[in-house]
Formats: structure tokens, C-alpha cells, sequence
């Protein structure tokens, strides 16, 4: 499962889930969400941004993913069908993790002010919360957040095209 490479599952129409895509970059970002197509699109996209990605539908899975690897970010929708953001924030904060939460609304906004009531008694870092559906230049901004200024290439960041095309 682990070590293969990202790009070859999307271009064989392969499903994502629980995959993870490595680089050289020491950068690594989990992807949780349960619609396939808009996990995809972020990994797509974080992938040529030069991140490491793994993928997941169920947040159990990301959290036992979790203590083998620590991510820099972490991209989380907050609707999740059969997991609940709420324990993955919970669970961020008993294990102390550092890192970006980028928490991703599909427009629930009395489960979105629960959950970052929760982060910050957790004291967990959540980023505003995007909307969907995503645009690129959103998870770029994000990115170039982790990096700081002026380390992204436009190339890089032009080359995966809109959610849905």
C-alpha cells in the first residue's frame, strides 16, 4: 500500500484511499475526506506541489496512520459520512500534533463552529476553513503558508487543472 507512487493510481483510474504518494520533500500532508473525487483533487494537486500525500476516507484509519508518520497538514472535511472530524480533533490534541489543520466545509456551519470550539480547547491550529467545492490556488495558499513566501514555482502550482475538468 505505502510507497506506491500517487500519480500512477490516478492515471490508471485507481481509487486513492489509504494511499500515499512519497518525495523527497519532507513535507507530508494526510487528506481525509469521503468523496473520493475531491480527495483526488487535493492530492493531485498537493502531489506537484512536491508534498508527500496519503489519502483516507475514514479518519481511524489517518489517526493509526498518524503515529507512524507525523503531517505537516492536514486536510480535513468536516462532514465526514462515516467518521467524525470531532474525534480526529480530539484525538490531534491528545497526541499534541503541531501541525496545520485545514479544516474543509461543505457548508455546516453549526458543526463547523463545534469543531473549532473544540480545536481551540485542544490547542490545535485551524486554519479558516475552506469551502467547496475547492480551487486550486486555495490548497496553494495553503501550501505556500507551510513553506513560507516565495517557495513555490507558478509552474508547479498552475500545472493541476480546476475540481471537475
Amino acid at each position: 500500500m505505502y510507497g506506491v507512487h500517487f500519480q500512477l493510481f490516478v492515471e490508471l483510474g485507481m481509487d486513492t484511499t489509504n494511499s500515499i504518494r512519497i518525495t523527497d520533500n519532507p513535507l507530508l500532508a494526510f487528506v481525509i475526506d469521503d468523496e473520493a473525487k475531491v480527495r483526488d483533487f487535493i492530492a493531485a494537486t498537493l502531489a506537484e506541489l512536491g508534498l508527500g500525500v496519503a489519502c483516507f476516507e475514514m479518519a481511524k484509519d489517518a489517526m493509526a496512520s498518524f503515529d507512524l508518520r507525523r503531517p505537516a497538514v492536514i486536510f480535513l472535511d468536516i462532514a465526514l459520512l462515516r467518521s467524525d472530524a470531532i474525534d480526529v480533533i480530539r484525538s490531534l490534541g491528545q497526541r499534541r500534533y503541531g501541525g496545520l489543520v485545514q479544516l474543509m466545509s461543505g457548508g455546516r456551519p453549526s458543526l463547523l463552529e463545534a469543531i473549532q470550539r473544540i480545536g481551540l480547547r485542544h490547542r490545535i491550529r485551524l486554519a479558516p476553513p475552506l469551502n467547496k467545492p475547492l480551487a486550486r490556488e486555495a490548497i496553494v495558499r495553503v501550501v505556500a503558508g507551510l513553506r513560507g513566501p516565495g517557495d513555490l514555482s507558478g509552474d508547479a502550482a498552475a500545472a493541476t487543472p480546476p475540481m471537475g475538468q
